[in-house]
């Protein structure tokens, strides 16, 4: 998702903004600049692998001082390169005008059958995905940010990521046809990524749904969506399912995504991604980039459909998740070998802070390298998943915290993150 100028067909980047989110989702949800988030997160979400990260958007045009081995000299740059994020907040800002009555939505599930060719898929499918331009009452009417969604019923309920709307004060769906109409909002999940707008509209082309849990490594899979423009409105790439339940930590949560070797690109944020029998198996929102500048291609990633159907509902009813917990930290791997390169401890380093979470008000800080979760090491994501596997909010967890040569304990509460910032 990106900037565009309808009166040139032109990008509008703002030179100012160098996060990872779209409006980045890029992932830390699902690459370019703010607006672009993580690239189409395409927000820069924390999780990886020596050199490589998760984001929406670029870094900063600081000049950095590099090592022989082309590595930063700054241990500190090393990670904010590499799980470089703007701090995330507890709940996006969006302000689209919610809609009169959230009403009820019933997604439609489609059975077992034979597998479809791509471009039988193409042709059933493509009716049921959308263009989302959201405008923010701030910038130029001139420029509104774009990208994807399906539709989930046919009088007019529509599926997104909430890094799409972020920042938006209105948002226009843009119709297979081509007509446009404004949307209302039903709700939004920042920690899972998923939103709900409801567009005036009777008889549109509701896609099918299925089980995400069906899914294996190698099946075939097919995005459509709206990369980087209106110009390339429902683009489709195919791929498989390149692995299951990968696990990145964004917003102080654990998202467990689908990861594939679809093309993802800016805008493609919130389109569905198909199974064979073309039905809804997840919802796109991340790709993984270089933050070292070598290329990386084929690693994309999307939210499951099984989740998105627990959290839609979730957004009908309610219109919000509560029952979850969050720590308040986003973290990421900090690997044996790059501790002992930059002579740092093993453990997890903290690449932002939600503001209004205990874990800020206890003083844990970005640039902080937690090395034990009440008293266990922490050399993974997964450690800090497991230790809270089962609390409820109000429920504590210490942390063992390197910050310059010195070790604190810090106890951290869990709170709900919809209660965070309240």
């Amino acid at each position: 998702m990106g900037w565009y100028d309808t009166n040139g067909n032109d990008w509008y980047k703002p030179s100012s903004q160098t996060g990872a989110q779209d409006r980045q989702p890029a992932a830390n949800l699902p690459n370019g600049n703010r607006k672009t988030r993580v690239i189409a997160l395409i927000v820069c979400l924390c999780v990886f692998i020596a050199g490589i990260a998760l984001i929406a958007g670029g870094f900063g045009s600081d000049v950095i001082d590099y090592n022989a081995d082309g590595k930063p000299s700054d241990w500190h740059v090393y990670f904010d390169k590499l799980y470089g994020t703007d701090a995330p907040t507890a709940s996006a800002e969006v302000r689209i005008p919610l809609a009169d009555d959230r009403g009820s939505l019933t997604i439609k599930n489609g059975s077992d059958g034979a597998s479809l060719d791509f471009s039988t898929i193409y042709e059933k499918c493509s009716p049921s995905v959308v263009g989302i331009k959201v405008y923010n009452d701030s910038e130029s009417e001139d420029y509104y940010a774009w990208g994807s969604g399906v539709i989930a019923s046919e009088d007019g309920y529509i599926i997104t990521n909430t890094h799409v709307l972020d920042d938006g004060d209105s948002a226009t769906v843009v119709l297979y046809d081509g007509s446009e109409h404004e949307a209302k909002l039903i709700g939004f999940d920042a920690s899972s990524d998923i939103a709900v707008i409801k567009i005036d509209a009777t008889g549109l082309s509701a896609a099918e749904f299925a089980s995400s849990s069906t899914l294996s490594v190698g099946d075939s899979v097919a995005a459509i969506g709206n990369p980087l423009s209106p110009d390339l409105r429902l683009t489709m790439t195919r791929g498989i399912v390149s692995a299951l339940n990968r696990e990145i930590n964004y917003n102080g949560t654990t998202m467990t995504l689908i990861q594939t070797d679809a093309s993802i690109n800016e805008g493609n944020s919130g389109g569905p991604l198909f199974n064979s029998r073309g039905q809804v198996i997840g919802i796109t929102n991340m790709k993984m980039i270089s933050s070292f500048g070598s290329g990386v291609e084929g690693l994309g990633f999307a939210i499951p459909s099984d989740t998105v159907e627990s959290i839609v509902q979730a957004l009908i009813e309610d219109g919000a998740v509560y029952g979850r917990v969050s720590i308040g930290v986003t973290v990421g791997p900090v690997s044996k070998d790059i501790a002992q390169y930059y002579d740092i401890p093993q453990g997890l380093y903290v690449s932002a802070v939600t503001e209004g979470s205990d874990a800020e008000a206890k003083g844990i800080e970005r640039g902080d390298i937690i090395t034990k979760v009440n008293g266990e090491d922490a050399f993974e994501n997964s450690d800090v998943s497991d230790a809270k596997e089962g609390l409820n909010a109000g429920d504590t967890l210490t942390f063992t915290v390197w910050r310059d040569g010195r070790t604190l304990d810090i106890t951290v509460k869990l709170m709900d993150p919809a209660d965070i910032g309240k």
